[in-house]
Parts: structure tokens; sequence; C-alpha cells
């Protein structure tokens, strides 16, 4: 019986209540009715350090991260003939590497089939350019005895995504 009574109590006391009114009775907020306008400051309820002490560090600044970027460009390549040339060297310029990357290279015969293929590892801080040399072997090999002349084509990649190409022609 005292549980039930309790419970009709508490229900009548609810049910006297509406969103922003006391069943009490006015609420007296001081000498005035206004709500303050500024800010209440800080109090230190742990020591008696200042409160600079207690913020937070600021953020530090982002570092602004060079995007990656490479450019190829096929060197040493005066004479284009299949029967002088020894080889063909294309330097890669990459910058932009964070931490360690790998290179790789594909030269395409003029056909567009994939003739040969090779990796090399590349590490620099992003704000360094570093530059590596590929090679392709020309003399003694099936690109001279089965006469693959014309346009061949050079795609780079770092760390598997595409990153720049190149060209270069070998005549008969």
């Amino acid at each position: 019986m005292r549980a039930r009574t309790a419970f009709l109590a508490a229900a009548l006391l609810l049910s006297a209540c509406t969103e922003g009114v006391s069943p009490f009775g006015p609420v007296s907020r001081g000498p005035t009715d206004e709500q303050p306008t500024e800010p209440l400051p800080a109090t230190d309820v742990l020591g008696d350090e200042p409160q600079d002490a207690r913020q937070p560090p600021p953020a530090p600044e982002a570092a602004v991260i060079p995007p990656v970027t490479g450019s190829a460009a096929v060197v040493g390549l005066e004479d284009r003939g299949l029967s002088s040339v020894s080889q063909v060297d294309v330097d890669l310029t990459v910058g932009g590497v964070r931490g360690k990357g790998t290179v790789e290279v594909e030269f395409l015969s003029p056909a567009g089939h994939p003739y040969e293929r090779r990796s090399s590892v590349v590490e620099a801080p992003p704000d360094v350019q570093r530059t590596v040399r590929f090679s392709l072997p020309v003399a003694g090999t099936t690109v001279a005895t089965t006469g693959m002349s014309g346009t061949w084509q050079v795609r780079f990649f770092l760390d598997g995504e595409p990153l720049t190409t190149a060209a270069f022609t070998l005549e008969p």
C-alpha cells in the first residue's frame, strides 16, 4: 500500500509540472531576474596553476607536403639505327616521395606489347628529387635481331600508380 501511495504522490507532483515552470513557484535569481550576458571566468578547482597552464597546446601547423611528381627524358640517343644503338637510357626524375617507394618502368614495343618491365626502390624526403636511370639493351637482343623499329613507349609507375611516360624512336 505504501508503494502505491508513493507512486500516486509522484504522479500527482509530475502532472502539476509543465516544461519551464516549477511546481514550487518562481525561482529567484537574485536582485534581478536577468540572465548574465558574459561567460563566467574559469575557476581553478584542481590547484593553484595559472589558467594558461591548463589550456591545451595549440595544434601544430600541418606541414605542406609536395605532391608526387615525375618527369622522364631519353638521354644519349643521337644515332637511332637498330644496328648502331647498343642501348637506350631513360632518366626518371621523381619528387614528393614519402619515405621509400618502388618505381617500375615498362617498355612497350612499337606494336604496343609489353617488352620488358623492371623496378627500383627510391628513398628520399618529400622535398627532394631523385633521378633513376633505366636502360633498354638493343644490340644483340631480340630488339635488333627481329628489327623492332618504330616508336617505343616507356611507362613509369610509383607504388603501382601511373606516374609519367616517355617515347623514343628506333629506325631500321
